[in-house]
């Protein structure tokens, strides 16, 4: 949102300063600093944050430049306000907001981050941030903005899905405060919660708009900008009429009747009405329309420049992209005089990072569309074909800036390590806006690697392909980066059953400190020579794929080597090395011989004692095992983990712990005699553990998040 106070989002005029900002009461000079009139929705806030139970949800809602994000920020900075003058004269009250942030290119789980960070908590997912707020009855007050432009690329299917998995299960817990702001759809999903509608008029001051446009028709005035013979009082009076309670529908306006008095010879039917008229004939759709008109016969590049910045989405484009964005949309070479003008005939719609001279932004900048309208206007203009094809041509454009290796047989390589980051990071971000586009990308390790983690972990969380889905859990054992990034990879994609990944990873990368799963070669062909029993006890005998159950070992680095006695000498059939590992026994799961696995980040794998295959999603127990035994198969696998004096049952769906129990003494082993029953080694001494798997199943279980804030 802009300042509202001059046509262009600079300061506001010394006509709009303490008169537009007076409170409800008309001229009363009471919280004069709130924004233009909006003092009932300080007092609704207030009300809010009063209340009892400290729950529920505050939803500031309109139409774009209604003033939603200005309004929750003063939200915010009245809530610090008043948080400071309750702490003046003693003991201090808690903050009004313990977290603030946009949900501006973000997806669920990298929002959930971002408040976790803010509140203390570790959290890598939306369900594990619900789980440890669920968990912690401490209550705490969060604001989101910017719901409509969430997502790398933003699309009402990404802001669906925060909505759905974060936010509205946020505002149902008890002990949680939601403030946000965002488009009317999504205040059904919120449940009973407040409501506040800019686009009525029980929100916005009638007599403070009226001083706010009078002062913007007063600073064209002072400008000498003609309005066609008409008093500014009574144009100011039509502009208010019409764009009342919509501020930048005022300010599109005011800007169109400028810009039309500029063009005497204009069609009749490209110019605004007569003020007579004016509030019931316009609306922002019609003033946005006329000026890309405009743009446009005055240069075509300009409606293409800002075509390319509205498929960019909220993000925006650096300054070194946007050209080439434009090129890519225009369908033609365009040449930089050319462009240049372009620039300048749209500056008042452009908002950069930083400003350069002539208008041009500083190399780093970043150009954004400040007007929210424009964005959506332009998209509007052309077909979701139309749309999906310029989309197309823009990662393609991008892709085109990637250097590459001549190759002696096959097509030359991409040299993705020799990109520059920002540009991978672009090409990314649109990519995972085309259907198809991201997944080719993804099968490259050096994009992985190159690419910045936390833009890379949105594009990823917002996009819907299979490829990405799969790279989130790897991604995440990327953090924080270190020179070992490729064996990181590497070992986190065997982790994960991604081996093709860690194959084109070793093949991309020479001399990796450590390899994630080793097959060694010939195992195969020996251990299918004679198939036969294997015997367990507490398990009986099954028909199975090797002569005896295999042999597991962990070295003192970690690794993890299985391996079986073929004659008089040992074999290894599979390696696994990388996160260390505090534990891996061999098991019979639902009849199939395999090996599980805990590692020092707290991670299950059930792999395959023949060959090291996972064959069960990996899942995270709330702390490091070192011990470990199977206690039930399907349809509901359950293992048990023991750490210390702590044993605890791990549901390997969602690695969630369903029960736990301590003894006086460290264990030393657990076996499971059969059914259900365990043997605990407590050192000296041994107890027999009976479960009731009926009921062990129909327990929720808490999280690893949830169980480390407990």
């Amino acid at each position: 949102m802009t300042d509202s106070g001059s046509l262009t989002g600079g300061p506001p005029s010394s006509g709009a300063g303490p008169a537009a900002g007076a409170g409800a009461s008309g001229g009363d000079a009471a919280d004069a600093g709130f924004p233009y009139g909006r003092q009932a929705v300080a007092d609704a806030f207030r009300e809010f944050v009063a209340a009892s139970p400290s729950a529920g949800a505050f939803y500031v809602t309109g139409p774009a430049g209604s003033g939603r994000s200005t309004l929750l920020t003063w939200l915010f900075l009245l809530g610090q306000a008043d948080r400071d003058d309750a702490g003046s004269g003693g003991d201090r009250t808690g903050p009004v907001f313990h977290a603030a942030l946009g949900a501006r290119g973000r997806g669920p789980d990298d929002l959930a981050v971002a408040i976790g960070e803010q509140l203390g908590y570790e959290t890598a997912t939306a369900a594990e941030l619900l789980s440890v707020l669920a968990m912690d009855e401490r209550p705490v007050c969060v604001a989101v903005g910017d719901l409509d432009e969430a997502g790398a690329v933003p699309d009402e299917r990404h802001t669906a899905r925060l909505v759905e998995s974060l936010l509205a299960p946020m505002a149902l817990l008890p002990n949680v405060r939601l403030v946000a702001e965002g488009s009317p759809k999504w205040a059904q999903h919120l449940g009973d919660c407040v409501v506040v509608d800019l686009d009525t008029s029980g929100w916005t001051d009638r007599a403070a708009f009226d001083r706010y446009v009078a002062a913007l028709c007063a600073f064209v005035t002072e400008t000498g900008t003609p309005t066609d013979g008409e008093q500014p009082d009574a144009f100011a009076r039509a502009v208010s009429r019409a764009a009342y309670p919509n501020f930048l529908l005022a300010q599109l306006l005011v800007l169109d009747r400028v810009s039309a008095a500029a063009e005497p010879d204009a069609a009749g039917a490209d110019a605004p009405p007569d003020a007579a008229d004016i509030d019931t004939a316009i609306d922002v759709d019609g003033a946005v329309a006329r000026h890309l008109v405009r743009l446009s016969a005055a240069s075509p590049v300009a409606a293409d420049a800002l075509y390319a910045l509205a498929l960019a989405g909220s993000a925006g484009l650096g300054r070194s992209l946007w050209r080439l964005a434009a090129t890519a949309v225009a369908g033609r070479r365009i040449e930089t005089q050319e462009f240049a003008a372009a620039v300048e005939l749209s500056w008042a719609l452009l908002q950069p990072d930083r400003a350069g001279s002539g208008g041009s932004g500083a190399p780093g900048s970043h150009f954004t569309l400040r007007h929210p309208a424009v964005a959506t206007a332009l998209l509007a203009r052309r077909s979701r074909d139309a749309e999906l094809q310029a989309r197309r041509a823009l990662v393609h454009s991008l892709a085109g800036q990637v250097p590459v290796a001549p190759a002696d047989d096959g097509p030359p390589r991409p040299l993705w390590q020799r990109s520059d980051r920002t540009l991978l990071s672009e090409l990314l971000r649109q990519a995972s806006a085309v259907p198809g586009a991201l997944g080719p990308l993804l099968a490259y390790p050096e994009v992985l690697l190159s690419a910045d983690l936390d833009a890379f972990r949105t594009v990823l969380d917002c996009s819907d392909e299979p490829a990405a889905a799969a790279l989130r859990p790897v991604l995440a054992l990327l953090h924080p980066a270190t020179r070992d990034q490729p064996a990181r990879l590497q070992v986190a994609a065997v982790q994960h059953g991604l081996d093709d990944l860690a194959a084109a990873v070793e093949s991309a990368y020479d001399g990796l400190p450590f390899r994630a799963l080793r097959r060694l070669p010939g195992a195969a062909d020996d251990r299918q020579s004679a198939p036969g029993p294997v015997d367990e006890p507490g398990h009986g005998s099954v028909q199975g794929t090797v002569q005896e159950p295999p042999r597991v070992a962990v070295t003192e680095a970690g690794a993890v080597e299985v391996g079986e006695r073929l004659g008089e000498a040992p074999a290894l059939r599979w390696t696994l090395h990388g996160t260390p590992c505090t534990a891996a026994r061999a098991e019979l799961l639902d009849g199939v011989p395999v090996v599980a696995v805990a590692d020092r980040e707290g991670l299950l794998q059930v792999r395959s004692a023949a060959d090291g295959r996972l064959l069960r999603p990996v899942v995270r127990a709330d702390e490091p095992a070192e011990l470990l035994c199977a206690l039930a198969g399907a349809p509901d696998p359950l293992t048990v983990c023991a750490t210390a004096d702590r044993l605890w049952v791990v549901r390997l769906a969602d690695g969630s712990t369903l029960t736990e129990l301590r003894f006086g003494s460290d264990i030393v082993a657990v076996r499971r005699t059969g059914g259900s029953e365990l043997d605990v080694e407590l050192g000296g001494f041994g107890i027999r553990l009976s479960f009731d798997l009926g009921v062990l199943r129909t327990l929720k279980g808490v999280s690893p998040a949830m169980s480390a804030a407990g």
